[in-house]
């Protein structure tokens, strides 16, 4: 997608300020996921409907490239949540940081 038009300008604002408010929470699970050891307590995992539902209505309106990284995103949140551990949560801000490179580039 090279540019911006005048009907994707306030998509891409609209993902990058919600993206910006996921890897906020993110970084509070990763807090919570360092202090706590036991992989068995979910307290670290939330429940992310609304975000995933805002994230995913706002990347059809940019294309399909975006909604392909918010369903990655969705999907590995999900196997996070299932089973929580370091790697999973590093791969949900790598699929942050590839959703913001999209917007920027």
């Amino acid at each position: 997608m090279s540019g911006y038009d005048d009907e994707s300008v306030i998509p891409r604002s609209r993902l990058k300020f919600l993206l910006g408010q996921f890897e906020d929470e993110l970084s509070t699970i990763q807090r919570i996921f360092a202090q706590s050891v036991s992989t068995e307590s979910q307290e670290s995992a939330r429940d992310f409907t609304a975000q995933f539902w805002a994230l995913r209505s706002t990347a059809e309106e940019l294309g399909s490239d975006y909604s392909f990284l918010i369903d990655r995103l969705i999907h590995d949140y999900e196997s996070f949540k299932t089973t929580p551990n370091p790697a999973k949560l590093e791969q949900l801000f790598l699929d942050v940081k590839s959703l913001q490179l999209l917007l920027t580039g």
